[in-house]
């Protein structure tokens, strides 16, 4: 299972993405149920390697420190899947106060990453949550990336169950890149439905 490393774009030319900013025109950002306000972006990237589509992601936030829910299925976020020739980005602040200012990024060096990495790490013991993370920390692996496993940092989620349809994993959104100002070790987890038309986000903590 190949993933890509998200990081910062060391040139325009390498750029394939952003996380943060906003969109400037092409797709209007999502009002968010709750707050009645523009939802936030937390990603553009490509739905797969040189594809000419784009999967949008967003939250509704209301300040810096505030998501309003981390489950995918309560209407307080929204992943859609747009034509990539249609968007157009900003890198400066959102559409809300307290949004991220964006980054563009590229794609680092491909991890070959093996099945055992696809577990619930809440589920084994402790010596095999040890060589767990070890495996992760010599792969390099426990980064904002696109494809690989979720590496999920608590109980895993049945986003199939939530969504009722089946998702695939597409990106997961750590703070080394941006800081998403979701708590102690946030991780943003985005899914794609098999259609290809849509999808799913979710936020876990580390405690």
């Amino acid at each position: 299972m190949i993933s890509r490393p998200i990081v910062r774009a060391p040139s325009p030319l390498a750029v394939i993405g952003q996380l943060g900013g906003h969109i400037k025109r092409g797709y209007r950002h999502p009002i968010g149920p709750r707050t009645k306000k523009p939802m936030a972006l937390v990603s553009a990237l490509p739905l797969s390697v040189d594809s000419d589509k784009m999967v949008l992601s967003f939250m509704d936030r209301s300040d810096p420190t505030a998501s309003y829910d981390n489950q995918p299925h309560k209407g307080d976020n929204a992943v859609v899947i747009v034509p990539r020739a249609d968007v157009h980005l900003s890198v400066i602040s959102g559409v809300c106060p307290g949004d991220w200012k964006g980054v563009k990024v590229s794609f680092g060096t491909e991890i070959d990453e093996p099945e055992d990495l696809d577990t619930d790490p809440t589920g084994i013991t402790i010596a095999a949550s040890d060589r767990w993370v070890d495996l992760v920390d010599d792969l390099g692996c426990d980064c904002s990336k696109l494809g690989g496993y979720p590496l999920w940092t608590k109980k895993a989620i049945d986003v199939d169950l939530l969504m009722g349809r089946r998702q695939v994993f597409h990106h997961r959104l750590t703070a080394d890149v941006v800081d998403f100002k979701l708590g102690d070790g946030g991780v943003v987890y985005i899914f794609v439905d098999e259609v290809g038309e849509a999808g799913a986000l979710l936020w876990q903590q580390a405690r």
